[in-house]
């Protein structure tokens, strides 16, 4: 989401899967988040308090997460669709 492009990723014409949107940003994220939550661990000082708030918790774990979880929506969107369809009964309810 913070780095991720803001513009759907999908062609207006068919749909169509990008993968590998950013083939060597993953890792690099998954790093970023695991040297900030042992930073939080490791130096109270960075966890914030009232006059500094809860931002830089947020920077160093948050903000990596959430990007993580962005560029790979397709494939959880994919297994909550795979998960959720073989518990929903496959009839379609009429319009009023």
């Amino acid at each position: 989401m913070l780095l991720a492009p803001f513009t759907s990723m999908e062609s207006p014409i068919g749909q169509r899967t990008v993968r590998n949107v950013a083939p060597g940003l993953l890792p690099w994220l998954l790093l970023w988040a695991l040297a900030g939550t042992l930073a939080l661990c490791l130096l109270p000082g960075l966890r914030g308090n009232a006059l500094s708030g809860f931002s830089l918790p947020f920077w160093l774990i948050g903000a990596p997460l959430l990007d993580i979880a962005w560029l790979t929506r397709k494939r959880w969107l994919a297994a909550l669709r795979k998960r959720i369809g073989s518990r929903v009964s496959p009839r379609r309810r009429g319009i009023r």
